[in-house]
């Protein structure tokens, strides 16, 4: 009877385990709506939670308007793509923990009641451990962790190129708003005069093909101005929607900083430094790491003592006994040899992936610096020029009006005015976006490359 009731006993706890464990896991509903927020104020601007140390220091004020490092932090903090990123870390982190925990022992029971007289009850107790759980726990432990250190790697060169992105895009937003601001004021002025040749020529005292030159210019002025603020629009709308903004938010944008000027010496010992700083080549090798740990659990589960266990019986005459017993596997045909080639092939994978991605780091600094140094020679050349040409584009108005010279030569010279101080903005752009790329590719700000 003793033994039924500890029965009962160990049955009601295991019950009540069973039932808080449920009771742990409640449901938790999707949302219904967007999350998008619908001002600036509505965002996250704790910059010093930040773990990019270039972004920590920077301050949020919005009363003077945001400006490219600003509109980067409030990327990173609010991003949704960012935060389901977060979340997929915690899972990793929760996989650590899972992978350090002890193998529950296995307690097991039974009892025989007989149906002679005279005969007493029979019973059998064992606990069993999982010996192999044991044994592989180390290596299992490790592997976890290397996953979990390569998932918060990911998640910081994730957060270093929305923050580049962000950047880049402000710079996009307000290089278009500029060009566009101009080319309305051009417009304005090209739309009056083509208006006041129209009415000259209808009353006689301008001819046709005059007319038609103005015309012509406000018409270029126009189409130049439609994809100006097309492409502002679209580049305001991609900014919005890193930070989680309502796409009707109009962001309040300032320009940054000027550009620092890279001193070869110091782009030369961030490049020979990329492997050691770079976050997704640290993944990498945490997650080589990481395999490397798996291929030793692989290892570790061809041991052939599976489980152990120690037993306490009494049969139906009353005598006592106690054992042990142990379940063995016999690698004869797998031997887990199978998975052991599998963790293998994968760590010789995870080997080229790194090495390709070391040469791709290599390239994408030499292509960035290339492209920052091209892109500053031809806008220093574009400033010098670009005012000269505005210039004469203006004389040329003032001399048409006169009649000094023909229509086409004035249309002419105003649309190459138009059109040079196009690429020139263009190449701003260009030489801003490249600086971005070039930080980006050595995961190092401007500020601490300085100058040679």
């Amino acid at each position: 009877m003793i033994l039924v009731r500890t029965a009962r006993r160990a049955a009601a706890f295991t019950l009540l385990a069973a039932l808080g464990a449920c009771a742990a896991a409640g449901p938790r509903p999707l949302p219904t709506a967007p999350s998008t927020a619908a001002a600036v104020a509505d965002l996250e601007v704790d910059a010093a939670s930040l773990r990019l140390a270039p972004l920590k220091a920077i301050v949020i004020d919005p009363r003077d308007g945001l400006d490219p490092d600003e509109i980067a932090v409030l990327a990173v903090l609010n991003s949704p793509e960012l935060r389901a990123r977060r979340a997929a870390a915690k899972v990793s982190q929760a996989q650590v923990f899972n992978a350090g925990l002890l193998p529950d022992p296995q307690i097991s029971g039974s009892a025989d009641f007989p149906a002679s007289p005279g005969a007493t009850i029979a019973y059998a107790v064992s606990a069993a451990v999982d010996v192999q759980a044991l044994i592989t726990r180390s290596a299992a432990l490790a592997a976890a962790k290397g996953s979990a250190r390569q998932a918060d790697l990911d998640l910081l060169w994730a957060e270093w190129q929305v923050a580049q992105q962000a950047r880049q895009l402000a710079w996009t937003a307000m290089t278009d708003e500029a060009r566009a601001a101009l080319l309305r004021r051009v417009r304005d002025q090209a739309r009056q005069r083509a208006g006041a040749s129209a009415a000259a020529m209808a009353r006689g005292d301008a001819t046709g093909p005059a007319a038609g030159a103005d015309l012509a210019v406000e018409m270029d002025v126009q189409a130049q101005l439609t994809l100006a603020e097309h492409d502002a629009a679209k580049a305001r709308l991609d900014l919005n929607a890193l930070p989680d903004l309502k796409p009707e938010v109009r962001v309040p944008l300032a320009p940054g900083p000027s550009p620092t000027t890279y001193g070869p010496d110091a782009l030369a010992a961030a490049a020979r430094q990329v492997a050691d700083r770079r976050p997704d080549l640290l993944a990498l090798k945490a997650g080589y790491a990481a395999q490397d740990a798996r291929l030793r659990q692989a290892i570790l589960t061809r041991f052939p003592l599976l489980n152990l266990s120690a037993n306490h019986a009494g049969d139906n005459t009353g005598i006592l006994s106690n054992g042990v017993a142990g379940t063995f596997a016999l690698p004869i045909f797998n031997g887990n040899r199978g998975q052991v080639a599998i963790e293998k092939a994968t760590r010789e994978q995870l080997h080229d992936e790194y090495q390709a991605r070391l040469d791709q780091a290599e390239a994408e600094v030499a292509a960035a610096r290339a492209e920052l140094v091209s892109d500053r020679q031809a806008l220093g050349e574009l400033e010098a020029s670009v005012p000269r040409l505005e210039a004469i584009a203006r004389q040329a108005s003032a001399a048409y009006a006169r009649g000094d010279i023909d229509g086409a030569t004035y249309l002419t010279l105003v649309q190459n005015a138009l059109a040079r101080r196009a690429d020139l903005e263009d190449k701003r752009l260009a030489a801003l976006q490249a600086e971005a790329s070039l930080e980006q590719a050595l995961f190092l700000p401007p500020a601490e490359l300085g100058a040679s």
